[in-house]
C-alpha cells in the first residue's frame, strides 16, 4: 500500500505536464475526451515512472498508436485513450516514461509495457507511445533523399532521350551519282518496315545528306515520284522517294515492292 501511495505521488509530480487535469480513476477523462467522445479507452496499473533528459526518437516503420494518458490522483493507475498515429520521417522527443502491467486473467497472465511521453519540436503532437516501436535517433530526411534520386533518374532519362534524338537527327552525307523524276508509281513493302529518311541536297555539289527519320507504317500503299542513286560503301545504292499522305522520304528501293498494298501481302 505505500509503494503504491508513492508512485501515485511519484506520477502527480511528474506526469501532469501536458496531461490536462488529473482526475481520479472512476471519473477518468482526458483533453482528448473532452473534445472526441466515446474514445476507447485502457485502463493499466503504474509500476513506475521516471522523468528523462529530452530525448530524439524517430518511427522506422508503420504507424504506431498515440494515447492520451489519465492519471489516478489517488492509485497508482494510468489510462490509455487513443489520440492518433505517429508517422516515419519525424523526429519526436521523450520527456517521460512509465512502466505499466495489465491486469492478470484466468486465460491471460499480467503483461508489462514501457511507455514514454513523446512531442514534436513544434509541441503540436504530443503524447503517450509504447517505446518498442520507437528507434532511438532522430529521423532522416528520406524525403530529400528520394527526391535527389528522382532528380538523378530524371536527368539520365532527359540525357538518354536526347542522346536519341541527337542520334536520329545525325545525317549521312554521301556522293550524289543519279538523280531523276518519276511517274507516279505504286509500291509496298513485306516483312519489315524499312526506314526513310529526308534528304538534304548541296547547293554546289553532288552531295546528299539522308537523314533517318522513322520506319513505313504497315500496310500502307507509297507512291514513288523520284529516284537517286549514291555512293554508298563503294556500292551504288538506289532511293526511291515515297509518299503517303503525312509519311515522306526516301526508301531504298531494294526494301520495296512495286505495286498497291493488298491484304493478302
Amino acid at each position: 500500500m505505500k509503494k503504491v501511495a508513492m508512485v501515485a505521488a511519484a506520477a502527480a509530480m511528474v506526469l501532469p505536464l501536458g496531461l490536462g487535469v488529473i482526475a481520479p480513476a472512476a471519473g477518468t477523462t482526458t483533453a482528448l475526451a473532452a473534445t472526441k467522445t466515446a474514445a476507447k479507452k485502457t485502463t493499466y496499473n503504474l509500476k513506475s515512472v521516471k522523468t528523462l533528459k529530452k530525448t530524439a526518437y524517430h518511427v522506422k516503420a508503420g504507424k504506431p498508436t498515440l494515447f492520451s494518458g489519465a492519471f489516478a490522483a489517488d492509485k497508482a493507475k494510468v489510462t490509455f485513450a487513443k489520440k492518433g498515429n505517429l508517422k516515419t520521417g519525424t523526429t519526436y522527443y521523450a520527456t517521460k516514461k512509465i512502466v505499466v502491467t495489465t491486469k492478470a486473467t484466468k486465460t491471460a497472465k499480467a503483461k508489462t509495457m514501457t511507455c514514454v511521453y513523446v512531442k514534436t519540436a513544434n509541441n503540436k503532437v504530443k503524447g503517450w507511445v509504447a517505446l518498442g516501436n520507437l528507434t532511438a535517433g532522430k529521423a532522416t530526411a528520406k524525403k530529400a533523399t528520394k527526391t535527389a534520386a528522382v532528380k538523378k533518374a530524371t536527368a539520365k532519362k532527359t540525357t538518354t532521350k536526347k542522346a536519341v534524338k541527337a542520334d536520329k537527327a545525325t545525317g549521312k552525307t554521301y556522293t550524289l551519282l543519279k538523280a531523276k523524276n518519276l511517274k507516279k508509281t505504286a509500291y509496298h513493302f513485306k516483312g519489315t518496315a524499312p526506314v526513310y529518311f529526308t534528304g538534304k541536297f548541296a547547293a554546289d555539289q553532288a552531295k546528299v545528306t539522308l537523314t533517318k527519320k522513322g520506319t513505313l507504317p504497315q500496310s500502307k500503299t507509297y507512291y514513288a515520284t523520284k529516284e537517286i542513286t549514291v555512293k554508298q560503301n563503294k556500292k551504288n545504292v538506289k532511293y526511291l522517294y515515297v509518299t503517303n499522305n503525312k509519311t515522306k522520304g526516301f526508301v531504298q528501293a531494294n526494301k520495296l515492292t512495286a505495286g498497291a498494298f493488298m491484304a493478302a501481302d
